[in-house]
């Protein structure tokens, strides 16, 4: 079963990094709960599953999709940090939060190629 969604509320709740510490892709930073950051999610166009691949911190976000992967549907979204609770594992994971996406790339795009998916205007 398909179901179609808006990439904001694809992202909403989506886990960041594994379990336990996850950090800046570029300098390290460890992230906490309630940090403000950048994610970039990709799907490749093979399958129906998403991941993120790359969260930035605040200092090293990028504005946009500089070298989109050919293949992967991308999105680069602005968001807040929380933690997502396991009681019965007692495991907490962070999670996307308040998704603001600034910018998509879609599987047949090149880094010399215009964006054909725009971003979404809220």
């Amino acid at each position: 079963m398909k179901v179609v969604t808006t990439p904001t509320q694809l992202l909403e709740g989506f886990p960041v990094g594994p379990h336990g510490t996850t950090m800046c892709q570029h300098c390290g930073y460890t992230f906490h709960e309630g940090d403000r950051a950048t994610v970039l999610a990709a799907r490749p166009a093979d399958t129906d599953c998403w991941a993120i691949h790359r969260p930035y911190c605040v200092a090293c976000s990028p504005d946009t999709i500089t070298q989109p992967t050919l293949g992967c549907t991308e999105l680069l979204a602005q968001c807040r940090l929380g933690t997502r609770a396991d009681l019965a594992t007692q495991q907490t994971r962070l999670i996307v939060l308040e998704p603001e996406i600034q910018d998509s790339s879609p599987p047949t795009n090149r880094a010399a190629e215009p964006r054909a998916i725009p971003v979404p205007q809220r």
